[in-house]
């Protein structure tokens, strides 16, 4: 049986989710989708994974609108959100840890900050304590 945690990563940078996956793998099961209406799908087909990280700037859904919709669900409230953004203007960050963001993180970033946060944010979330 995996015990590994599960993460859905969702940003429109190749890049970006190549780094992630490639620092993460060895800990969780990490899924990639490109934009936040493929993470929604990916969600909907009965999919939960342990975290979701997902990027502000991203096209057809972006992250304070996924965080939006999966933040007013039933289903995915309780599944913590790390939100990527490229832009340090606080007032969006202030507006995504409103909307349920669970932490936020500027790129570029250190993978492993990105690791450390994941696990505090697991730790600290009440589907494990």
């Amino acid at each position: 049986m995996d015990l590994k945690k599960s993460i859905l990563v969702i940003d429109d940078e190749p890049s970006i989710c190549k780094i992630l996956e490639h620092f993460l793998k060895n800990d969780f099961n990490v899924v990639v989708k490109n934009d936040g209406s493929e993470g929604m799908i990916w969600l909907e087909q009965g999919n939960s994974p342990d975290l979701i990280i997902a990027d502000l700037q991203m096209p057809n859904l972006n992250g304070k609108e996924f965080l939006k919709i999966a933040k007013a669900s039933n289903i995915y409230a309780d599944i913590p959100v790390i939100i990527l953004s490229g832009s340090d203007d606080s007032s969006e960050r202030i507006q995504c840890l409103n909307l349920g963001a669970d932490d936020f993180m500027l790129k570029p970033f250190n993978p492993m900050e990105v690791h450390a946060k994941i696990n505090a944010v697991l730790r600290r979330n009440a589907r494990y304590s």
